[in-house]
């Protein structure tokens, strides 16, 4: 039996990308193997971060493929087609992070909440990328797109309102139409009288407007007129550090705090000079969520209960069936022209690609 199609792309050029007949039916299980069909995952700008970031990260190493390419994860649903360990039945629902549109073979260990892959290429990976939790039902397409995204932006509001703000009075957020970033955005609302102040490209600068969640929105190009009262802190989800560099000069002696979180514009040039005032640090999601255990998944549940009439507001979820529409909504992502307003869910079938 054929594979279903699976999107492969070139590490050293993510523009290049190939269809391919992935994983196909296996009836050669191992002992303790089992086999998933992937039923559908969320694409978003954040799979390109993890292509970006796929070498430094250890990304590419979840989903082994030949040499010189790449399978990028995506958080989805999957279902037990085959079981020769005891930790998983056939018929069973899982979420975690699955490759795009293929088959999958894991290697399952129990777990509390699921299973653990361990099979020997995931050795060394952060324990999240890894786990893969049971799911009752039907999950809708708009919680499978945000999970992973609200679930950075819960971890974010904890480690700033921790303290991490340090007297500051004002956020300011790049990438402001980031489905992360304006999660967050929402969370410091209720935290007055923080401000939070959103940069966005010319073009998205009215839809990030409507949202309603940022206290000013400005133009990229209009980065001179940031002017803060008190102490600001900066979370940069762009990649860019020229643009980090330049905020950082703006607001100069009031900037106490920069925290990178990620690569929306990762085609940026690179920008060696170094920014002033305080170290920029990076935010990894995973190590955070091993810190805080079931503490998070407290917190994420009652924010979701509030950030969930906002995501249904600002998002409407696209369904996507075909190979071709897959790799056009992937070049459309790397190349930053997505629409900010639609989540996609892609669901393939053997044969979907031409």
């Amino acid at each position: 039996m054929r594979g279903v199609p699976e999107l492969r792309v070139r590490r050293d050029e993510l523009a290049s990308c190939e269809l391919v007949d992935g994983e196909p039916l296996r009836d050669d299980l191992a002992e303790g193997e089992a086999q998933l069909l992937v039923e559908r995952f969320a694409l978003s700008a954040n799979n390109i971060t993890y292509a970006v970031m796929g070498d430094a990260m250890g990304y590419w190493r979840m989903f082994p493929a030949t040499p010189g390419w790449g399978r990028i994860p995506a958080w989805g649903y999957a279902r037990v087609l085959a079981s020769r360990s005891p930790a998983l039945t056939e018929g069973q629902r899982m979420f975690g992070l699955v490759p795009m549109g293929t088959y999958l073979t894991v290697h399952p260990v129990a777990h509390s909440r699921g299973f653990v892959d361990a099979a020997p290429h995931r050795a060394g990976l952060s324990p999240v990328y890894s786990q893969y939790l049971s799911v009752d039902g039907e999950d809708d397409d708009a919680a499978l797109v945000l999970r992973p995204l609200f679930g950075t932006s819960v971890l974010l509001d904890l480690v700033l309102s921790e303290a991490g703000l340090r007297g500051a009075g004002t956020v300011v957020l790049t990438s402001a139409s980031s489905k992360t970033a304006y999660g967050l955005a929402h969370l410091l609302r209720r935290q007055p009288p923080l401000q939070t102040i959103g940069f966005t490209s010319a073009a998205r600068r009215a839809w990030v407007e409507g949202l309603g969640l940022y206290d000013a929105v400005l133009a990229y190009d209009r980065l001179s007129d940031l002017d803060v009262p008190g102490r600001a802190a900066l979370v940069d989800f762009a990649g860019d550090r020229a643009l980090v560099r330049r905020v950082h000069e703006q607001l100069g002696d009031a900037l106490v705090r920069s925290i990178l979180v990620g690569f929306t514009h990762w085609q940026a040039e690179a920008d060696k000079e170094p920014a002033p005032g305080p170290v920029p640090e990076f935010f990894f999601a995973p190590d955070e969520m091993v810190r805080r255990g079931r503490e998070l998944g407290q917190r994420y549940a009652s924010a979701w209960k509030h950030f969930a009439p906002v995501a249904e507001r600002a998002m409407r979820v696209e369904r996507v069936t075909g190979g071709d529409e897959l790799v056009r909504i992937y070049r459309d992502l790397l190349d930053g022209d997505a629409d900010p307003a639609v989540g996609h869910v892609v669901s393939l079938e053997p044969g979907s690609s031409t």
